[in-house]
């Protein structure tokens, strides 16, 4: 058992593109609203609103990108083990077992490919925060999506105010306070920030779609009572085999035990058969499936 596959968060291992694309699209357009907004009138309310709803997305950014997902009997197991002592698995009544990760684990604890642990609770692997999401960040994940939301919304009103007061009222706009000669030249060129506006307002724009798309997402899959990977499963079985309607009490069965539920849908009970999961990765159920096959093929599922 590695601590450092336990212990990784998502700025612990290798950024990905979309971390960087995140990081990208997020600070420079919080900078410019930021130097921005002092043209308006009132701008220390905007500001202060500006500044809170930033003070939150970004806590809660960073504590979903910091956080450890993994299975907590993992880390349980962990500490016994460099204590000298054998883990009692069967005290915490835990089936499942992680061949990868040579742990016994939850039953809804599933094991990440990208981050090589297993997630409690897995709902899916996050790329813009390089980190697993599971019911130990799910929460947190929410709130990140939530107040990021807010924030762009809020930036996006910023700037097509601005836009719309340079065309229809430009002589309101607070050209010549302080706060915009420190920002920017000394000559103080409207015509950059009215650019920069537009510029910024598309950015801010984007971000919203994607968010919005993706609240409402998840909204949908806790109103249905599912995890994303749940969601990708299901319709990876419906790819296979479209002449079959897969029920709800199926599915269901389907995520505790995926053996049984995938013999049940093929009709090909004690026969050999492969599920094609992920497109490129296939899993094979044996003819004779011992309770510890049925747990290591339930967590070797990746997404």
């Amino acid at each position: 058992m590695n601590k450092i596959s336990i212990q990784k968060n998502g700025c612990t291992q290798q950024p990905t593109l979309h971390q960087l694309i995140t990081y990208i699209l997020y600070f420079p357009n919080l900078l410019i609203c930021f130097f921005l907004i002092s043209l308006l009138d009132y701008f220390a309310i905007h500001f202060s609103i500006l500044g809170i709803l930033t003070l939150i997305s970004l806590f809660s950014s960073a504590k979903a990108t910091l956080s450890h997902p993994t299975d907590k009997f993992i880390i349980k197991q962990y500490q016994t083990h460099l204590q000298g002592q054998n883990f009692d698995h069967a005290s915490y009544k835990l089936e499942s077992f992680c061949e990868i990760c040579d742990a016994y684990v939850q039953e809804h604890t599933k094991h990440c490919k990208n981050c090589n642990r297993c997630c409690q609770g897995f709902d899916h692997h996050c790329k813009w925060i390089n980190n697993c999401v599971g019911n130990l960040n799910y929460n947190l994940f929410l709130l990140m999506i939530t107040s990021t939301l807010l924030l762009f919304m809020y930036t996006t009103f910023i700037y097509i105010y601005i836009i719309v007061l340079y065309q229809t009222n430009y002589e309101t706009l607070n050209i010549e306070n302080e706060l915009q000669k420190f920002h920017f030249t000394q000559e103080n060129d409207l015509n950059v920030k009215y650019v920069l506006s537009i510029i910024m307002l598309g950015d801010s724009a984007f971000i919203v779609i994607l968010l919005l798309q993706l609240l409402i997402f998840h909204i949908y899959l806790i109103i249905k009572g599912i995890t994303t990977y749940d969601f990708i499963i299901k319709n990876e079985y419906k790819k296979i085999l479209p002449q079959f309607q897969i029920g709800h009490q199926m599915f269901q069965s389907a995520s505790k035990n995926n053996l049984k539920a995938s013999n049940e849908i093929y009709g090909l009970a004690n026969k050999n058969t492969t599920v094609d999961v992920n497109l490129n990765q296939h899993k094979t159920i044996p003819d004779k499936p011992t309770n510890q096959d049925e747990t290591i093929i339930d967590n070797q599922i990746l997404t």
